[in-house]
């Protein structure tokens, strides 16, 4: 149990995040205290987070990275290169942004860069190969009507 510094109530540990740094490895606010106090400063600081992200661009984007799939920006150059720079599945080239990262939801493994058309697709058939099939033959059995 903690007493919180922001709303002076008593709570169980898991209602605070985890902070190395102080003594009862915990933060002195909890969860809720330290949202509200967030969201108040947000509204103060309205932009923030767009000018930190084009103030350090390429910083953002390894955070990012790293974050969300564990790669660095030099592991994305590579796989970008090993690609020819371009779609792994419908090979076209970058326009005007960034290909996505293709991973299993599963389990977490990257598969490859995809233009957000292939990254779509996929993400719709919930990475089945069964459904992908399954609506490769329908479109390929279907004779286009004129309406």
């Amino acid at each position: 149990m903690k007493t919180c510094t922001g709303c002076k109530e008593t709570k169980p540990l898991n209602d605070f995040f985890r902070d190395k740094r102080h003594p009862t490895k915990h933060m002195p606010r909890c969860k809720v205290c330290k949202a509200e106090n967030f969201r108040r400063w947000k509204k103060r600081n309205p932009g923030f987070d767009k000018r930190r992200y084009w103030a350090n661009r390429e910083k953002e984007l390894e955070r990012h990275l790293i974050a969300t799939f564990g790669m660095t920006h030099s592991d994305y150059e590579k796989m970008l290169e090993d690609q020819n720079g371009q779609c792994a599945i419908c090979k076209v080239l970058p326009q005007g942004r960034r290909f996505d990262v293709d991973h299993c939801h599963a389990t977490k493994a990257i598969r490859g860069l995809l233009c957000s058309t292939c990254n779509r697709l996929i993400g719709y058939a919930k990475d089945s190969v069964d459904r992908l099939l399954i609506a490769a033959n329908y479109l390929s059995s279907r004779k286009s009507r004129k309406r």
